[in-house]
């Protein structure tokens, strides 16, 4: 029996022992938790079962496994505050960005690595990225995987890399949304009914995700833009003017990572 706590139940936390309790792969009397907002915290247990920790010490010190779900500028407190039950028969999780492994160790004794979900995995198709700790066992890596495979795809990257995947995983839903939006406000510019508008695109969505489960995305296209039609006119534009606008994109978020090591590294 592993007994799992988690420190900070905002959408991110909440959401993995929801899922981790619904699908089985965690009990609810195994899991511990505590929040700044304790009223949060209340309402959670009473809705699931689990159990509260008066503080975020105990709730690591009754823990096999520590998930760490607070933002990346509130992770050097936590891990501070946290120091003498941080010890190396505990594993940390960490779902928080832009604070590294490097950091973690340098003030954690406990086996540490990071994982980054995604909203995805509110409906077990989410991809969750894994960075595994230099200290992590094989049986750290067996639960680990155990846990998230419970509620998605987890694949294990390298940490230099996680800029990038994070567009591609956890960012990658409100891009997708934010694009396929665009798309409907252009159907209403030129005369649709919004709600039917939306309504289409949606059901296109499903459809396209159940084909590319089994093709690529080049094979798909192919066999939807014929050669001369009006589809294949719309591609063009698209590979005319979307190479910017996601340049763009991972200039800008990348500036924002930037942003916020910048202030890790201040707090030390």
């Amino acid at each position: 029996m592993v007994h799992l706590g988690f420190i900070g139940i905002g959408h991110m936390g909440s959401m993995l022992i929801r899922k981790f309790i619904e699908t089985g792969v965690a009990a609810p009397g195994d899991i511990i938790a505590s929040n700044r907002t304790r009223e949060k915290a209340e309402l959670l247990a009473r809705n699931l079962g689990i159990k509260l920790g008066d503080n975020n010490r105990e709730v690591a010190a009754q823990s096999d496994v520590i998930f760490l779900c607070v933002k990346p500028l509130d992770v050097m407190g936590v891990l501070r505050e946290l120091r003498y039950e941080l010890t190396p028969d505990k594993l940390l999780i960490s779902v928080a960005g832009d604070f590294n492994l490097e950091k973690i160790a340098s003030i954690s004794r406990a086996r540490a690595t990071r994982v980054i979900p995604s909203i995805g995995s509110e409906s077990l198709k989410g991809v969750s990225l894994v960075v595994y700790g230099g200290n992590t066992t094989d049986s750290d890596r067996a639960l680990i995987l155990r846990l998230f495979r419970a509620i998605g795809h987890p694949i294990e990257v390298e940490e230099k890399d996680l800029d990038i995947l994070i567009v591609l995983t956890s960012s990658g839903p409100a891009y997708i949304s934010a694009v396929m939006r665009e798309l409907v406000l252009a159907a209403t510019r030129k005369g649709v009914d919004a709600d039917l508008a939306e309504r289409l695109v949606k059901e296109t969505l499903k459809g396209t995700s159940e084909l590319l489960a089994k093709e690529s995305f080049d094979d798909l296209i192919i066999r939807v833009a014929t050669k001369g039609g009006s589809t294949e006119e719309g591609v063009k534009a698209i590979r005319k003017h979307a190479p910017a606008m996601f340049d763009e994109l991972f200039v800008a978020t990348k500036a924002k990572h930037d942003l916020v090591r910048k202030k890790v590294d201040a707090q030390e």
